[in-house]
């Protein structure tokens, strides 16, 4: 594909104009075209990310549409930094906008006018210019619109580069990979890394949810369109793979589904570690305005529901799955975590502060709450991952729960936000005595959650029952995703 003819793209990222969009400088070398006279938060945080240029290179984000006069006012209104680039010997200069790359009709492109007026070369992209939350560029190719980002040079044609810059270390390994079939399944490379699809017709859907998944710098996906793929299949797939590029690289379900069995089936089939991803890439649209010409190619992992709406945000970003020792059971480990800022303390890489004796340790199904001499026990570790609720274990089997667990428990869900507390399942691992029964109903009755059985064991109840039989679940009856599944380039 040359500039003269950069494939269709799509008809939300085609240029629209405005009366008068004005320019600022955010850093040295980056510059953001706005409408009004200030940039918005939401353009200053994402040329926030393209920020510092590198020496002899230059950052345009545009933010806002074409004014009335197309590229030409454009670059008017870009002449005195284009200037200044040129003056203090910038050779490259990044262009951060939508189907900057696309000549319409006659017109040149945005990138090649500015290339040939001042000399400089040009990256910019065909399709939808999108920013990675570390920084990175991508720009996915859909089916009848290419994207990606395009390199000018003065008095040359333009070539394609990649659908995303910098080109990660690992692309190579990848695409070294190809294009195959095995056990009825296709295996293809995608920006993120490769995606295992079943064999056959399959909707359009089916081709655009992996191109739009952006990559990330240091490790690609193993993106699995279907939870039926075989651990076998996979397992070919990743043992063509260079040692370096297995090691980093991460299974992710575009369905959604826990895929803490595969990852181990996996890791025994291979005698390695596998990483997991929780929940299926979500776009959070982060406030940008649908009409603005670059996007944010920030996404969050979700639990999908039944009929595929997201439900909640896994506390648990990566799980690492280990190969089973002597034919007994390893329980996940999980290595990436999120949570909000009110609830970070601990200098472990899963544990929360909850202040007291007691401490919170992330699991690959929600939290486990105990005391800081004891490690989650394996129920809790290898609890079945729901996307309906959020498993919250507490205590440890065959120990009373310490009284002081209480008013940590009471802050606890104090800061957990509204719809996480309301898809809370309480399973009461340890022994609960008289008063710890009226301690926890307190705490249901306080935050709204629902028991599903309010006859809670006696301080008498055999302890081994109650350690391994006392699970009182707290439901939600609403699966309460905001919004369908969101794909980039389709929304």
């Amino acid at each position: 594909m040359t500039e003269n003819e950069p494939g269709r793209v799509p008809s939300h990222v085609h240029p629209d104009t405005a009366t008068s969009p004005a320019v600022s400088q955010t850093s040295e070398r980056v510059h953001v075209v706005h409408a009004g006279s200030e940039p918005p938060e939401w353009l200053t945080e994402l040329a926030g990310r393209l920020a510092p240029a590198r020496p002899n290179e230059a950052v345009v984000v545009v933010g806002a549409p074409l004014p009335e006069d197309g590229v030409e006012g454009l670059c008017e209104r870009l002449t005195p930094a284009l200037d200044a680039c040129r003056d203090t010997h910038v050779r490259l200069l990044l262009l951060v906008m939508s189907a900057g790359a696309h000549k319409t009709g006659k017109h040149p492109s945005a990138a090649r006018l500015i290339c040939e007026r001042w000399g400089l070369d040009v990256l910019a992209t065909a399709g939808t210019a999108l920013v990675t939350p570390d920084g990175a560029l991508f720009s996915p190719d859909l089916p009848g619109a290419s994207g990606g980002w395009w390199h000018f040079s003065p008095g040359a044609d333009a070539r394609r580069v990649s659908s995303h810059l910098p080109i990660p270390d690992w692309e190579a390994a990848v695409k070294r990979v190809g294009r195959q079939t095995v056990a009825g399944h296709v295996i293809e490379p995608v920006p993120a890394g490769l995606v295992v699809r079943p064999a056959g017709p399959a909707p359009v859907t089916a081709h655009i949810r992996p191109h739009a998944v952006p990559p990330e710098r240091d490790r690609p996906q193993l993106i699995l369109a279907s939870e039926l793929a075989p651990a076998a299949a996979l397992a070919v797939v990743m043992a063509a793979l260079p040692e370096h590029v297995r090691r980093s690289l991460r299974l992710l379900s575009l369905e959604g589904r826990p895929l803490l069995r595969t990852g181990q089936a996996l890791a025994d089939l291979l005698g390695s570690d596998v990483r997991v991803a929780m929940g299926a890439p979500v776009a959070t649209g982060n406030g940008i305005p649908r009409n603005a010409p670059v996007g944010d190619a920030t996404v969050e992992p979700r639990m999908l529901d039944a009929t595929g709406r997201p439900s909640w945000r896994p506390f648990a970003r990566t799980v690492l799955c280990s190969p089973s020792a002597d034919g007994g059971e390893r329980a996940p480990r999980v290595t990436e975590w999120q949570v909000s800022a009110s609830l970070r303390g601990g200098t472990e890489a899963d544990v929360l502060s909850l202040g007291g004796n007691h401490r919170v340790v992330v699991t690959p199904a929600g939290l486990w709450i105990g005391p800081h001499d004891s490690e989650p026990p394996l129920l809790a570790t290898a609890r079945p991952v729901s996307s309906e609720g959020i498993a919250v274990d507490l205590g440890v089997p065959n120990r009373i729960l310490d009284d002081s667990v209480w008013s940590g428990l009471d802050t606890l869900f104090g800061l957990l936000e509204p719809d996480v507390r309301r898809r809370v399942v309480m399973h009461v691992d340890g022994v609960l005595g008289v008063k710890g029964q009226e301690h926890l109903l307190d705490l249901t009755s306080r935050y709204g959650f629902r028991t599903a059985d309010p006859s809670l064991p006696a301080a008498s109840t055999d302890i081994a029952r109650c350690g391994a039989d006392a699970q009182h679940g707290i439901h939600t009856s609403s699966a309460g995703g905001t919004g369908l599944l969101a794909w980039l380039g389709t929304a």
